[in-house]
């Protein structure tokens, strides 16, 4: 099969998958759309790396069914990558296509072929990064509460204990989404597929929520951010990087003096957490 489109609307077919069409219609998270993009840039390395196609010259014609039959084995077979990560390259190239060809029907044919490649079989090693309820306590605690920063870090991982949130949630939470029924505590959590939900916050969490809320957000609108930083006296959204770096420097300084605690910890450690803790007590996930 010859197609016959030029490396540049290939590229600006490519722009649009990633940029409008998940950003904005299927309003995915960042970090999905992340995912997506790792995906396609490491076919573009192998196309770069293995068949020396440099990238000014990547095009549709280099997604045929044999080529990415190829990429794939390669992965499975030279990189010893999981079965899982194969599949998911394979599901972002699809999706890609997919999109493609409903844009262009002239790519139908392309799309078409390359679905027809079946998910791959095997073992596949999934390794559930969580912690014990003493670790826990031991991260819970290692914020120093003498500063300020230290008491907003440490309400925000007991928070993202508590609620199970992906971080993305997390940061995007607003006062407005803690609802309030009598002595009880709702938390609404805005995430993946433009899906909302409500987890109950326990009782004996309700005391450190408000002795965060009377220092951080003393005459705070339901419009203000639950978690932020300061920027020029003002308060800004807080980003998944400030929270993976204050993270990782809880888990260095723990692990220094005890090897057993994860060296890195990253904020889906705290949700996998509370789904083992669940699991463990024999609470339908």
């Amino acid at each position: 099969m010859r197609i016959k489109k030029s490396e540049l609307y290939f590229y600006e077919k490519l722009r649009d998958f990633l940029h409008k069409y998940l950003v904005i219609q299927r309003k995915f998270s960042p970090a999905t759309v992340k995912n997506y993009t790792v995906s396609l840039d490491q076919f573009r390395r192998y196309l770069w790396e293995q068949k020396n196609i440099p990238f000014d010259k990547v095009g549709f014609d280099c997604f045929t069914k044999e080529m990415i039959y190829d990429y794939c084995i390669w992965m499975r077979d030279r990189q010893t990558k999981s079965i899982n990560t194969v599949n998911l390259r394979l599901s972002a190239i699809k999706a890609f296509l997919r999109y493609c060809s409903d844009e262009d029907v002239a790519l139908s044919e392309l799309y078409l072929k390359v679905k027809s490649i079946h998910r791959f079989k095997g073992k596949i090693d999934v390794k559930l990064e969580y912690l014990t309820q003493k670790q826990l306590e031991i991260v819970f605690a290692a914020p120093d509460t003498a500063t300020r920063n230290g008491r907003r870090n440490q309400y925000f991982m007991i928070h993202a204990y508590e609620t199970g949130g992906r971080v993305e949630e997390l940061v995007s939470m607003t006062l407005g989404d803690i609802i309030r029924n009598g002595t009880s505590v709702q938390i609404r959590l805005h995430g993946k597929g433009d899906k909302t939900r409500y987890n109950p916050l326990p009782e004996e969490v309700i005391p450190h929520l408000d002795a965060y809320l009377a220092e951080f957000h003393p005459h705070g609108k339901n419009s203000d951010y639950l978690f932020y930083t300061i920027h020029n006296g003002r308060h800004t959204k807080m980003t998944p990087r400030t929270v993976n770096f204050f993270l990782a420097g809880y888990a260095e300084k723990i692990h220094s003096m005890d090897g057993s605690f994860p060296e890195k910890l990253h904020c889906h450690v705290f949700r996998h957490s509370i789904g083992m803790a669940m699991y463990k007590a024999g609470i339908p996930i």
